[in-house]
């Protein structure tokens, strides 16, 4: 077989070894690749299941080479021996081949997978552009955005481990993909790799209450993936970061807008001595409280969470679905003027 050089990026070379004769002469696809000589004389199967990554980058494949006119002598078996050099990706590459028959020698070439195991990336993580929310109130499923570059072989993902930069915020985070269950990323294509997040409610809370900010996470995932080539590739591991932002749920949002806006009520009732405006009912007050107070929330959200917009408060950009943030708010517009007047003779001037 003759060397073959990888897009420019390096070179593998071949050694043949004579196993001999042998029975076999079925070679069923997709087991077995199928090249043959240009004059159609004689077919070279390679067994993919035989592939093996041997010591100092090498791996070796066995090889069937069978007369095509010759039907029901059985084929010749060889252990071939790549040795490659250079950075390059795994990759599929067409490699020329001869058979010597007596004084002459006739070439021929077989589609087949060359391997490099030096410790290059084969994943392509997309970039994230903000944390992934986290409900602390139970099981949030997050998709990691994986990537396989063209030209290139399958990648199959058989395991996920997650370490965290917060243990105690979580009681255990899984993900379906495992040996029995893998990914498979196609040449050319991106998928997700599924991860599921099961926080611990109060420590996971406490980590995020005092942190306001949009872009800000308050956990850091790493998360390590094992995966190979197909077929026959050597293991590989990759570490990518996963950013994740934790959320009280419906039901702490709820209570934490409640809790503001019987605040924001009671600070107006205590600076203006009413609920509402001079000529108008307390209970009309009250509910008008409520209702715009639910109001902002649901548009603060609906604006940070799938928009461009920032909510500002104080100089701060703070993300509504967090409980402070979110009490803050409900309590300013259900208090009105009089209350954020007060704030900003307490706190100094709003920017």
């Amino acid at each position: 077989m003759d060397s073959v050089n990888v897009r420019q990026e390096g070179v593998v070379s071949f050694s043949t070894l004579s196993l001999g004769a042998d029975t076999r002469s079925d070679f069923p696809a997709p087991r077995f690749l199928l090249g043959q000589t240009d004059d159609q004389t004689f077919r070279l199967y390679e067994d993919v299941d035989s592939i093996q990554q041997v010591r100092f980058n090498a791996f070796t494949f066995t090889a069937y080479l069978v007369n095509a006119k010759e039907t029901g002598h059985g084929a010749n078996k060889f252990q071939i021996t790549g040795n490659p050099t250079g950075v390059f990706r795994d990759a599929p590459v067409r490699v020329s081949f001869h058979v010597k028959t007596g004084s002459a020698s006739i070439a021929g070439g077989i589609l087949m997978p060359v391997y490099n195991a030096t410790k290059t990336d084969l994943l392509v993580a997309e970039k994230q552009t903000e944390p992934a929310y986290v409900s602390v109130s139970g099981t949030t499923p997050v998709q990691i955005r994986l990537g396989n570059v063209a030209d290139t072989l399958p990648l199959s993902i058989t395991d996920v481990a997650v370490r965290e930069d917060c243990p105690k915020c979580w009681t255990h985070i899984t993900s379906p993909v495992n040996e029995k269950s893998p990914l498979v990323i196609d040449p050319g294509t991106s998928s997700n790799l599924p991860i599921d997040l099961f926080p611990n409610s109060i420590p996971a809370l406490l980590q995020g209450a005092l942190v306001v900010k949009t872009d800000v996470p308050h956990d850091t995932l790493s998360v390590t993936v094992t995966y190979h080539t197909v077929p026959g590739g050597a293991d590989k591991k990759q570490t990518v970061l996963a950013q994740v932002r934790f959320g009280p749920g419906l039901i702490g949002l709820t209570l934490a807008l409640c809790g503001g806006i019987v605040l924001g009520l009671s600070a107006k009732y205590l600076l203006t001595g009413k609920f509402g405006k001079s000529d108008e009912r307390a209970i009309h007050g009250i509910v008008t409280a409520f209702v715009f107070g639910l109001i902002a929330e649901f548009v603060g959200i609906l604006l940070t969470a799938y928009g461009n917009s920032k909510l500002v408060l104080f100089g701060l950009d703070i993300d509504p679905r967090q409980l402070f943030p979110a009490f803050i708010l409900a309590m300013l517009v259900s208090g009105g003027p009089a209350v954020v007047s007060w704030v900003k003779d307490l706190f100094g001037k709003t920017t």
